[in-house]
């Protein structure tokens, strides 16, 4: 999908100054690094948002239902998941 980039930003001069200097460091114009900063942050910022959704979902369950997992069952689970990872990074 194209894009326009038509729409000016005004950015503070001090800021444009640092993000120059970055951009320069990375080979890239300012314009597609500071494209690629507010494209990382706006999808930080909507990751966020769903991992809070999906955090206040569970806790609307977990109120609904009084379910839960022991700590003793997770701590399980994560020791599994460590000794596979071990296993697979280490092949002896």
């Amino acid at each position: 999908m194209a894009t326009s980039k038509t729409q000016p930003l005004e950015i503070d001069p001090q800021l444009q100054d640092r993000l120059g200097a970055l951009a320069r460091k990375q080979g890239a114009s300012l314009a597609d690094f500071a494209e690629s900063v507010l494209r990382s942050y706006a999808d930080e910022a909507e990751r966020t948002i769903s991992e809070h959704a999906e955090d206040e979902s569970r806790w609307q369950r977990y109120i609904e239902t009084g379910t839960s997992v022991s700590f003793d069952t997770v701590r399980a689970k994560l020791r599994g998941f460590a000794a596979d990872a071990a296993g697979k990074a280490d092949p002896q």
